[in-house]
C-alpha cells in the first residue's frame, strides 16, 4: 500500500521501474564477477590498462 496515490508522473515513474525490474530473477546462489579482460576473469591493473590501450 503507498502513502500517496500513483498519478500522472508518479504512475509513469512507478511503471517505469516495474518494466526495468520485470525480468530480474533473485536466486539463493552466492553472486561472483567475471572480468572479461581477462582469461583467467581476475580483475588486475595489467589487463585493465590493456583493455585500456587497446
Amino acid at each position: 500500500q503507498f502513502r500517496r496515490a500513483l498519478v500522472g508522473e508518479r504512475w509513469t515513474a512507478w511503471m517505469h521501474l516495474v518494466r526495468r525490474l520485470i525480468d530480474v530473477q533473485l536466486s539463493d546462489q552466492p553472486n561472483w564477477t567475471h572480468w572479461k579482460l581477462a582469461r583467467n576473469g581476475i580483475f588486475t591493473v595489467k589487463s585493465f590498462y590493456m583493455g585500456l590501450i587497446n
